[in-house]
């Protein structure tokens, strides 16, 4: 027999039995939680704490995987050079989608779809407990005469975009120092080479309640019932009441049913004591979950109502 029939019947017998056999089930290899994040901050406790749980619905485990550099975007950029299959899942905070609503961005909000809102927390400016900024009077009247230092995430970040909104709309002089490690966040305002810290209540919550750090004003709608003398920004009529989120994430163009399968694992997730308990320790707001395209909604407005901020004269 001729090779080329060989060939042909060879071709036949495969495509035969290729479309004989059962695809295989979603997800049959580990699945990838990228956190552009450092080690031991918020973020990668939320992430640890959701992976967990997402491996006992999935079947398959769900390793954490660090990959810091450039606030986030090495991280980002990692889960955009991979395929849309699924499997790599990526956290991305409030401070990334910052990024994303700047002017000529890197990154688009189209570029990825939220699986979930994983939590949502207040920020605020913290100092040393023997700071001597005993009050936010005092940090006005320091940064109206100098500069004062903060400590954020990194040029570009949700600190760093409130750092800006204060000095243009209300004439301070605070200078940004960032860092994408949590750890050389908080070390460089215990040590005393920056003046304030920016960052929120449940990341630092060990801090705050060893007493090495204290609250000085809170970004949010209302004062906090675990900090009733410390003052709101709203009470300042500061207008940067950026909601910190974290959310999860997949490249956008990934198939709706693998889609739909992880949103279903992090619903199950969500519903968990563990879970609860998380968001209790984070600080967060007990509403905090948003499944699905609402997260997606959600996102698309949060960077909208930022950009608005932006823009502000």
């Amino acid at each position: 027999m001729p090779n080329a029939a060989y060939s042909s019947i060879a071709a036949l017998v495969l495509a035969t039995i290729t479309a004989a056999s059962p695809a295989r089930a979603f997800p049959d290899r580990p699945i990838n939680v990228v956190v552009p994040w450092g080690v031991g901050g918020g973020g990668d406790r939320v992430a640890r704490v959701v992976a967990d749980l997402m491996a006992t619905k999935l079947g398959t485990s769900v390793p954490v995987i660090n990959v810091t550099g450039a606030a986030s975007q090495v991280g980002l950029n990692k889960v955009l050079s991979e395929q849309a299959d699924g499997y790599n899942v990526v956290e991305i905070t409030s401070d990334s989608y910052i990024l994303f609503a700047t002017a000529n961005a890197k990154f688009k909000v189209s570029d990825f779809t939220a699986l979930a809102i994983l939590d949502q927390q207040p920020s605020g400016f913290f100092v040393r407990q023997d700071s001597p900024l005993k009050s936010w009077d005092d940090v006005v009247r320091a940064a109206t005469k100098g500069a004062v230092t903060v400590a954020g995430s990194g040029f570009g970040t949700q600190s760093d975009v409130t750092v800006k909104y204060l000095n243009k709309k209300h004439g301070l002089k605070f200078v940004s120092i960032p860092f994408d490690d949590p750890g050389l966040r908080l070390t460089s305002v215990l040590g005393g080479h920056a003046d304030l810290l920016y960052g929120q209540f449940g990341d630092i919550d060990t801090y705050l309640s060893k007493k090495l750090l204290r609250p000085i004003l809170a970004f949010a709608d209302q004062r906090l019932s675990e900090y009733p003398e410390i003052p709101t920004a709203d009470e300042f009529k500061y207008r940067a009441n950026i909601t910190h989120f974290r959310a999860l994430a997949v490249k956008h163009g990934t198939d709706p049913s693998q889609y739909a399968f992880l949103v279903e694992a992090l619903n199950t997730a969500s519903q968990s004591a563990e879970y609860k308990k998380m968001l209790a320790a984070e600080s967060a707001l007990p509403n905090s979950y948003i499944s699905g395209k609402s997260a997606q909604n959600y996102v698309e407005q949060w960077v909208a109502n930022l950009q608005s901020l932006m823009r502000m004269p």
